[in-house]
């Protein structure tokens, strides 16, 4: 009889296993604010509960054989059968965590047993019913000294209500007989057992947390980092992460000359999750582009579409500048257009525009295909924005409002300006800024897990902020 005892044992040990870590195998200004509301927890314990049955459902637990003393044992073809959890919520715990309950869950598992004690050999099947099991466990919530996210258990109680075995086969009527004195044993053992498993689990997590990433390389020029600056603000309705959300320079981080300001989101949630993006967000790409030295693009006539009437040569220009067709007849134009200070974007309400200071270093492109330089103009253009969000990325284009030119210098001799807006528009609109959409098609990553994506995300431009409000969707 103690032998069983000890086989039964066994037995629920690797079924807990099984069960309840399975189911886990999941004050800086911030230039990103993102938020989580209750009803993401909502939809989390949903999926989480059908992905789980659907794992467990029919799964084999591994074998069990050994021996003790002259007893031999074999515990052989355990499934899980049954699995529920009726009643279970996940909610927010004010300045800690996440609290998970469970209540009524039941398990039915079957499996086969054999024993062998000298010359006496016994076997049959067995079934396992564990009901009106309840758990509650509260995961604490915080930051690590990398900028990762940390777990940790604060806190466990369990209760198995009702434990009853059923043996069957040769000899089974004799452990049936006694089976009611090993259901007490048994349920005080797994009333000890459980909140040591189940929170040395969630202590586990610290693992997989520490391997996550907080950067991202956008490209060769500039990555993103979105690391948390602060500690995890958690309140009864939801939890708030206050990432870094700043672009650098690949190797080197060097600050901008500007700084995020607060971000505040309404406490209203309709929706799973919220984005906030500060102006700071966008300026601190715009910021680490001009360091690195990649806004800076040549404009030459095969650039233009050939329907335009305006060609970058000394002809046209000619006729708005005639000392330029004068000293270089017939002879194309080269247009090396950079930025002179970082471009500036400004969120208000319902508007984004962004503002570029440049210059135009204008030369004439000679037969022997060197440069001549003819004149410099600087350049400044505001451009409006539009975001949307594609494949868990946010991208962008830009539309051009006005534009304003002045000489910076001239060797050609002195001339009005006035008259080249309109070529230069043209090129801006057919050139420059089409190179530029394509380039922001590309997207940002946005922070995102494993097999979940946006529904129906909004976007709405604020004061200093765009906020984005999406529900998720589980894919496996």
């Amino acid at each position: 009889m103690v032998k069983m005892i000890w086989i039964v044992k066994m037995i629920w040990i690797v079924t807990v296993t099984v069960l309840f870590f399975s189911s886990h195998t999941l004050c800086t200004n911030p230039g990103l604010k993102v938020r989580v509301t209750q009803k993401a927890l909502d939809y989390g314990r949903q999926v989480g509960i059908q992905v789980l049955q659907q794992k467990l459902r029919g799964f084999r637990i591994p074998d069990i054989r050994g021996k003790k003393h002259h007893l031999r044992y074999q515990v052989t073809g355990m499934r899980i059968r049954q699995f529920g959890l009726p009643q279970s919520a996940i909610r927010f715990s004010a300045g800690t965590g996440i609290k998970l309950s469970i209540v009524n869950a039941y398990i039915h598992i079957s499996g086969k047993w054999r024993v062998r004690y000298r010359f006496i050999r016994k076997s049959g099947s067995f079934v396992l019913f564990v009901s009106r099991l309840s758990i509650s466990e509260r995961i604490g919530m915080t930051r690590d000294a990398t900028g990762r996210p940390a777990v940790h258990s604060a806190g466990c109680t369990a209760n198995v209500g009702r434990l009853k075995i059923k043996f069957h086969g040769r000899g089974s009527w004799l452990f049936n007989r006694f089976s009611r004195f090993l259901e007490k044993p048994l349920r005080s053992s797994l009333n000890r057992k459980i909140c040591p498993k189940v929170s040395s689990v969630v202590n586990g997590l610290e693992k997989h947390l520490k391997n996550m990433k907080i950067s991202s390389r956008i490209d060769k020029y500039v990555e993103l980092d979105y690391s948390l600056v602060n500690p995890i603000a958690i309140t009864n309705t939801f939890m708030d992460l206050d990432l870094k959300g700043q672009f650098y320079r690949v190797g080197q981080h060097k600050e901008p000359p500007f700084r995020p300001p607060p971000i505040s989101l309404s406490s209203r949630a309709k929706h799973m999750m919220y984005l906030g993006l500060s102006d700071f967000f966008a300026n601190s790409a715009g910021f680490a582009y001009y360091e690195a030295g990649a806004l800076r693009m040549n404009i030459t006539d095969n650039m233009i579409p050939k329907h335009l009437p305006i060609r970058l040569n000394t002809s046209t220009f000619g006729v708005l500048i005639p000392q330029v067709e004068k000293l270089y007849p017939n002879m194309l134009i080269l247009m090396n257009l950079h930025a002179s200070r970082q471009p500036v974007l400004k969120s208000t309400l319902n508007n984004i525009t962004v503002q570029v200071y440049g210059a135009i270093d204008t030369f004439a492109i000679l037969p022997n295909s060197s440069l001549a330089p003819l004149f410099v103009l600087d350049i400044y253009a505001s451009v409006s924005a539009k975001v949307a969000i594609s494949n868990m990325k946010l991208i962008g284009s830009l539309k051009l409002n006005s534009l304003r030119l002045s000489l910076g210098r001239s060797d050609v001799g002195p001339f009005k300006v006035d008259s080249l807006n309109r070529i230069l528009s043209i090129a801006t609109e057919v050139v420059v800024l089409p190179e530029i959409n394509a380039k922001l098609a590309n997207g940002v990553p946005l922070p995102s897990v494993n097999h979940l994506s946006f529904v129906n995300p909004f976007l709405q431009a604020n004061q200093n902020i765009l906020v984005i409000g999406t529900d998720l969707r589980y894919r496996s």
